[in-house]
């Protein structure tokens, strides 16, 4: 592997690791023959370790570290724990753009695919681009759920984030209007209006129970066929 790679890999893992480990680490990656799959798993490794440190470097940060230099190594839990928030970002505007064909390709002359009946092809279209819309935040909520498993998460930063990814999810509204709508993509925006949920408190709670029930549901079916094939 190249020496400057090989260098620039090391440094992804923390710095109590890299002090163990890091001279050793960095000469077997410069005499390996790696294929084009060694750096992304090594940047994974690097990942893993930030989340959970290898246990004698774990004890040396802990007794080792200052205050705030102790919390600053935990900091990637908080960073996975915000992980859904651009996930989610991202499933959305993956949502307008599928609308944005749609209306191009079958209302090219309407203001607004809103409000509108479609038929036929049109219809299959926009219902199945209607249930990817209503369907993103559980999706990011399992994608959340095997990060937060693969890295051994504790269950109080699984809930945090899967609690914001559905306190989002029901806050999202998607605009789309030629002459009201004059930013976003082709007079498509979205916007989290959390605002909007106070005078429907009833409705938007139970549409976050909703998400939070469907996108914890693997996870806790996990956790119980874990206890019973411990017990």
């Amino acid at each position: 592997m190249n020496r400057r790679l090989a260098r620039f890999l090391t440094r992804l893992y923390p710095r109590a690791w890299r002090n163990r480990y890091g001279a050793e680490f960095e000469a077997l990656l410069e005499t390996e023959r790696a294929g084009p799959r060694a750096p992304f798993d090594v940047a994974w490794s690097a990942l893993a370790e930030r989340v959970h440190p290898t246990q004698s470097v774990a004890k040396e940060q802990w007794f080792s570290a200052h205050p705030f230099r102790s919390w600053r190594e935990r900091a990637p839990l908080a960073m996975i724990c915000l992980a859904p928030v651009p996930m989610l970002v991202a499933a959305y505007a993956i949502a307008c753009l599928i609308l944005w064909v749609g209306w191009r390709m079958f209302m090219p002359g309407l203001d607004s695919p809103f409000g509108v009946r479609a038929h036929g092809l049109a219809n299959f279209y926009f219902q199945a681009g209607k249930s990817y819309y209503c369907a993103a935040p559980v999706l990011v909520g399992w994608w959340f759920e095997f990060v937060a498993v693969k890295f051994r998460l504790k269950a109080a930063w699984l809930t945090i984030g899967l609690l914001l990814l559905a306190w989002m999810g029901a806050a999202a509204r998607i605009e789309a209007n030629r002459r009201t709508v004059h930013s976003g993509l082709g007079h498509i925006s979205i916007s989290f209006n959390f605002c909007s949920l106070i005078p429907n408190a009833y409705d938007g709670m139970l549409h976050a129970a909703t998400i939070l029930l469907l996108a914890a549901s693997p996870y806790l079916l996990w956790r119980f066929l874990r206890s019973r094939t411990l017990s």
